[in-house]
């Protein structure tokens, strides 16, 4: 009879979880990998499932940082934080930031709210886009920041960098 109570209280509780969809698991998954890495190191960004083209542009980003041996992004991106100590309080749901980021066709937005090092609030926007590989992450967002935004123009700033550097020294005969 205890046993039958038992399983009948864990089905309850099951049935009132609310489902997770595939891109929520995803966003949650980049999470239990920051939770593995946080304290000691930045989250690899291998850890967050990109889209191709996202993954594509942030390679030009970091090769154009090395060749300026500069990091292009120096910090967690999904921890939103550089050297933190801990993450606690995770919620991942539909954005509610202050001023919601409209979805593309096709996307949707998920924001994880969260607080690193015991008392600083954070809220990090997922775009995610649904792929033959499941969901990837297309860009990622936070107060005062856009990767993809970052990575145009650091790619951009780059370009200009080395035209410039072209002009004032040019080639020998």
């Amino acid at each position: 009879m205890k046993i039958k109570l038992a399983i009948a209280v864990a089905l309850m509780l099951a049935a009132c979880a609310p489902p997770q969809s595939g891109a929520e698991a995803t966003v949650r998954g980049i999470y239990d990998q920051v939770q593995q890495h946080i304290g000691r190191e930045v989250t690899p960004r291998e850890a967050i499932p990109m889209s191709d083209d996202l993954a594509a542009l942030l390679e030009r980003a970091e090769a154009a940082a090395d060749a300026r041996d500069e990091p292009f992004i120096d910090g967690d991106l999904a921890a939103n934080c550089q050297d933190c100590q801990s993450l606690t309080g995770l919620e991942i749901g539909p954005q509610a930031g202050p001023e919601p980021v409209p979805a593309e066709r096709g996307h949707t937005l998920l924001e994880a709210r969260f607080v690193i090092n015991g008392n600083e609030e954070r809220a990090v926007i997922y775009d995610l886009i649904e792929t033959p590989h499941g969901w990837r992450v297309d860009n990622i967002l936070a107060e005062g920041f856009n990767l993809r935004a970052e990575a145009e123009s650091y790619l951009a700033d780059a370009t200009d960098a080395n035209a410039a550097s072209a002009v004032a020294s040019p080639p020998s005969p």
